[in-house]
């Protein structure tokens, strides 16, 4: 069985906590994205994938690295 939690307000929502030990577990902090479905009498929360679309859509200009040389190949990989 879970922790039991009391809801809260935030805004003009409700709102849950996700202990220390969950969020860590699951490998979230602030800022992360989740899933949350509901199912019967159950709310089912899970960490969403990594998505490179999502990535990429956070780059622009200003926080674009270089293109850097790191030297010749070493193994198989072909430039």
């Amino acid at each position: 069985m879970g922790t039991n939690m009391r809801i809260g307000k935030w805004g003009n929502s409700l709102a849950v906590r996700i202990p220390k030990a969950i969020a860590e577990q699951w490998g979230v902090s602030k800022g992360s994205l989740i899933e949350m479905a509901s199912r019967a009498d159950q709310v089912v929360m899970r960490k969403q994938a990594n998505n490179l679309a999502d990535f990429l859509a956070d780059v622009t200009p200003d926080n674009l690295h270089q293109e850097q040389d790191i030297g010749e190949s070493r193994g198989g990989e072909r430039w």
